[in-house]
């Protein structure tokens, strides 16, 4: 795990300031590699091989491949010894088995090959092409810039800002996205013409000319005949096999366990599959209604783990600007501000962590899937009119509790539409984009809407129903623009590797092979997963209502974060933007302070994204002035920005 960074035309004193950028990322030692006008760097978090021998960027002896590489590629001993009849390998490290696969089967015949989470760039001088590659769910991140005859990219967008000469300007519908999914989806990023590379692609730039290709596709097309207990034990049997995959590593090792059903099994199966007790982790609240330590704790007692406990108050939110200034981009999902405390208390201990990212999304584990799949039959037997009358209804009754109340919510909303309609998320400031909006800002986005995406994305999905297009669409949609995002970042800004089992390609594709009524059962969601989980975890961890991970962010914003809310949303800065109508946003805070009407993802939206102007486009730390009066307590004092 590592950052890197890299390019054709920039100066090795311009690289060198981006390695600098990303020192959380690579604590171990950094490395420098030019050539001509092609310049490599990397920051190393040493994993595998702590010798010398690991250090990069690499290149082979022959002097024709050189790659910057980020990631653990988890089957390269079965790689290696594929190819060792032609290839003398000189190091114990999965970054030389990429340039010999590379220079045995090229670069689709490689990423067809590996197993894993990565991003790197190669350069092969035989045929002057720099390669970029990503894996395919996009757990490693890769910007980039195409400007003329040159090309720059790395791990983050701080590195990339800081070799660029200039700050870019906004992307006007990239930051209209970030307003509706919380966070800048696809391939587009807060500035113009920096970009993303997709998960499951990879890109050539030979003769100034750069050119895309996906490698990668999760099929839903061909659905198994096969029966549950089958489907129970290869979801095992593939599940065992990643876990198994994820435990090599030179440093220590332990679990994050939230007492959720995806955590809890890859720690289960992590405590058979290890030697010796396993450590796990747990970031527990103070307010009982997000705290899940008694279920953890209970998992932890099953298998006799090394269980470590860290408690969070009401406090972080003082450690708010610091989060901002490691997401890179504008980011609102609350969870980032618990996933960034429970990874600097882990790294205390271990220097990898297992998690069960990507449950949820293979598994049908949200409502969304869940409501599709009520939707059909409501769709079938009940009359438009009495759809569209009953949509409407609940529509403007906000969210509903419990979650099930919820659910049925989300099945009346998707009968009055198409399914694809349906996909699309209503959050954060999508109904209030045209009350809250300046007309300048409306007119500059001409046609764009945050739908887009989603309706791409949807459009690209070969399920034969409308529940599978939905599981492939919160695969390819949510998971990498906000989820592995957020995990990278967060864990990264401690120098902490964070590896998902459940994300494990061979998994993924043969679960997308399976009906989606085994995977939803009746109400239940994620019931697959579920009755794998049965054989190993306490049927009250399995079978209550799920919590998740994010903060009252609605409370915070009434009490304690009142006033900094209110000093940046009405400030100058942010009247001078000219983003939205200030006097709809003044109405939204008084009507949520007041307690008439929860505003508080679109507040917090709001705040996180002035918080970012202010640090990214501004360069003005006085923001933290803001935070001052809440930054300093014996708890939680002594983290600088």
């Amino acid at each position: 795990m590592c950052g890197i960074v890299g390019g054709i035309g920039y100066s090795v004193i311009g690289i060198q300031r981006a390695l600098d950028a990303m020192t959380n990322r690579g604590p171990d030692g950094s490395g420098l590699w030019r050539e001509d006008r092609v310049v490599f760097g990397h920051r190393r978090l040493a994993i595998l091989d702590l010798t010398r021998n690991g250090r990069q960027p690499m290149t082979d002896v022959s002097g024709r491949i050189t790659i910057t590489f980020n990631g653990e590629i988890y089957n390269f001993r079965e790689l290696r010894k594929e190819l060792s009849s032609q290839f003398n390998f000189g190091t114990q490290t999965d970054t030389e088995v990429l340039i010999a696969g590379y220079l045995r089967w090229g670069m689709e015949g490689l990423l067809r090959r590996v197993r894993g989470m990565f991003a790197f760039g190669l350069w092969d001088a035989g045929i002057q092409t720099l390669y970029l590659a990503r894996d395919p769910f996009g757990k490693k991140p890769l910007y980039y810039w195409q400007s003329g005859t040159k090309i720059l990219f790395a791990s983050t967008m701080n590195a990339i800002l800081s070799v660029l000469e200039r700050t870019p300007s906004i992307d006007d519908e990239a930051l209209d996205d970030y307003l509706t999914y919380l966070a800048v989806p696809g391939e587009k990023s807060i500035f113009s013409g920096i970009r993303k590379l997709l998960p499951g692609h990879y890109a050539s730039f030979c003769n100034d000319q750069l050119s895309l290709t996906r490698y990668w596709y999760l099929s839903f097309a061909s659905p198994l005949d096969i029966t549950e207990e089958e489907a129970i034990e290869e979801v095992e049997r593939l599940l065992r096999k990643g876990v198994r995959r994820r435990l090599v590593s030179d440093v220590p090792i332990g679990a994050f366990l939230s007492g959720g059903v995806d955590s809890g099994l890859v720690t289960a199966l992590m405590a058979q599959e290890s030697n010796h007790p396993i450590t796990t982790l747990t970031m527990g609240f103070a307010d009982h209604r997000f705290d899940e330590r008694a279920f953890a704790r209970k998992v932890s007692d099953v298998y006799q783990t090394r269980h470590h406990e860290e408690v969070l108050g009401e406090e972080l939110w003082r450690f708010i600007p610091e989060i901002v200034m490691n997401t890179g981009e504008p980011f609102a999902d609350s969870s980032a501000i618990p996933t960034y405390f429970v990874a600097k208390f882990a790294r205390e201990h271990v220097t990898v962590a297992l998690n069960g990212d990507g449950g949820d999304e293979l598994f049908a584990g949200y409502t969304r899937p869940l409501a599709e799949a009520m939707a059909i039959p409501y769709r079938r037997w009940f009359p438009r009119v009495l759809r569209d009358s009953l949509g409407r209804y609940v529509s403007g009754k906000g969210k509903l509790h419990p979650r099930l109340l919820n659910g049925f919510k989300q099945v009346l909303e998707a009968g009055q539409t198409s399914p694809k309609e349906a996909f699309v998320f209503n959050r954060a400031l999508r109904p209030y984009r045209q009350r809250l909006y300046s007309s300048a800002f409306l007119h500059r986005l001409g046609q764009h809407h945050p739908d887009d995406w989603y309706h791409r994305v949807w459009d690209e999905a070969d399920g034969k129903t409308s529940v599978d297009k939905a599981l492939y669409g919160d695969t390819m949609t949510y998971l990498p623009d906000e989820l592995l995002p957020k995990m990278d970042a967060m864990t990264m800004a401690h120098a902490l590797e964070a590896r998902s089992p459940l994300l494990d390609v061979d998994l993924a594709e043969f679960v997308a092979k399976l009906p989606y009524t085994l995977k939803i059962q009746r109400l239940e969601t994620k019931a697959l997963l579920k009755k794998v989980a049965e054989r190993h975890l306490p049927r009250d961890v399995l079978y209550r209502p799920k919590k998740g991970f994010n903060m009252p962010m609605s409370q915070w914003l009434q009490t304690a974060l009142a006033k900094p809310l209110r000093e940046l949303l009405l400030g100058r800065e942010a009247a001078n933007r000219g983003l939205f109508q200030q006097d709809k946003v003044q109405a939204m805070i008084q009507a949520h302070q007041s307690g008439k009407k929860d505003y508080g993802q679109q507040l917090w939206s709001l705040l996180m994204l002035e918080i970012w102007f202010q640090m990214y486009v501004n360069g003005n730390l006085q923001v933290l002035e803001h935070f001052d009066s809440l930054r300093h307590s014996p708890v939680f004092g002594g983290v600088g920005l």
